[in-house]
């Protein structure tokens, strides 16, 4: 057979025209809304709907000259999710099964593994692992990589989907295909989902006048319980206070807005803004202060979402130093938007960010002051070795001490 010379353009048939106009809908849908939500740009507006006519004559040349005739229905499903991975890996499609199965069960839950995922360059990556978890008895650490959940390649899922699969009934299994390190060759790990809930924190005085708070995660109640076991330290002689944060990445970020304005009398806490969506304030309210004891804060690379808004709160607002390596960069919020045709969106319309204009999703916080710790060391060489927090062994807790101390002899040099 010969091959057809370039630059001829098929007539669409049937199918291609229906798959055209699938795609088309969902992209006018996003200038719809757009003027919906706000007034858009004219050209953007005409560029994005010069656009269509380039998917028009993709489509058509794959209909015509690719190998075997393609599946339309795969074709469809991967050009959305292509389209939505390539703006952030949380916001997703949701095909009209799989949204009345969302709409049934937004969480999927309340049995999980206790990890928290993210994605970096397509890959599902393990940001933390909560302590006694499934996982964490397992063996799963931060920085390992999930290849695949009950067989699925998650490769092409969202961070929502993923989610949705490692999530489920308590007492139920799944397998994981879990990548450690700079292991090539996956693992097959097996958990039986549980339900965990109030991981109690780490409070004590780790010297004789120093305050030292762990937060695994910000659940639900989480602000209150860190208010009373400070009150109950400080009350005990604490004159100084290290929060860490470390590995802290799940959670609400109403929690981690009121932990925030634990330290804070006035302020700007956090912020929520989109081209479509106004810009919406937490600002510290003075009466939820409950101390001004000289602060430190811990984070390091697993540090992620609620933890981000009060390490960020804490520095730019210059009421404390922040130790550790720069967090992972987590905070969206999302729209659940109908399309039409039974399917949904779960669409990003805005980033949290810090109270100095950073965006917080895919930048993090930067320490001011940077210390890695041992097993950020083995991790650029390469090699595991398990953190340790808490300790004499923690050289960034050590750092926050010596910051601590540090201040507390200029406070009295200047007395």
């Amino acid at each position: 057979m010969g091959v057809p010379a370039e630059g001829v353009i098929y007539p669409m048939t049937k199918r291609v025209r229906l798959l055209v106009i699938s795609i088309s809908a969902l992209l006018i849908s996003y200038i719809i809304i757009g003027g919906v939500l706000g007034r858009g740009s004219t050209d953007q507006d005409e560029k994005s709907y010069r656009d269509l006519g380039v998917y028009s004559q993709v489509l058509s040349r794959i209909q015509q000259e690719y190998v075997t005739e393609p599946n339309l229905k795969n074709v469809t499903k991967g050009a959305i999710r292509g389209l939505l991975e390539a703006l952030d890996p949380y916001s997703t499609y949701f095909t009209p099964s799989e949204y009345q199965d969302y709409l049934r069960h937004p969480d999927p839950g309340p049995g999980t593994v206790g990890i928290y995922i993210s994605k970096r360059m397509g890959f599902a990556t393990v940001v933390s692992v909560l302590p006694g978890s499934p996982a964490k008895k397992a063996g799963i650490d931060p920085g390992d990589l999930l290849d695949e959940v009950d067989g699925k390649r998650l490769r092409e899922l969202s961070v929502v989907q993923i989610n949705r699969l490692l999530d489920g009934v308590p007492g139920t299994s799944v397998s994981l295909s879990v990548i450690k390190g700079s292991q090539g060759e996956p693992q097959k790990v097996v958990l039986t989902r549980e339900i965990l809930k109030d991981i109690p924190l780490v409070a004590k005085m780790i010297d004789t006048n120093t305050a030292y708070v762990r937060v695994p995660t910000f659940d639900e109640g989480k602000a209150n319980e860190i208010a009373s076991q400070l009150k109950q330290l400080i009350s005990s002689g604490a004159s100084k206070i290290v929060l860490d944060l470390r590995d802290c990445a799940g959670g609400s970020e109403i929690e981690g807005e009121k932990t925030a304005n634990l330290f804070l009398d006035h302020g700007l806490i956090t912020y929520l803004y989109g081209q479509r969506f106004p810009r919406k304030e937490v600002v510290a309210q003075p009466s939820d202060q409950i101390t001004k004891l000289p602060l430190v804060v811990l984070i390091n690379q697993s540090t992620a979402g609620p933890a981000e808004i009060v390490a960020g709160a804490i520095l730019d607002n210059k009421r404390g130093d922040v130790v550790g390596v720069t967090s992972f960069g987590v905070g969206v919020y999302q729209k659940l938007i109908p399309v039409g045709d039974g399917s949904a969106l779960l669409l990003s319309v805005a980033k949290y960010y810090t109270p100095d204009g950073k965006p917080i999703p895919g930048n993090g916080v930067t320490p001011n002051v940077v210390q890695a710790s041992e097993s950020d060391t083995a991790a650029a060489m390469g090699e595991t070795k398990p953190q340790k927090f808490g300790g004499p062994d923690d050289q960034q807790l050590q750092k926050a001490l010596q910051i601590l101390n540090g201040k507390s002899t200029s406070e009295k040099a200047a007395a």
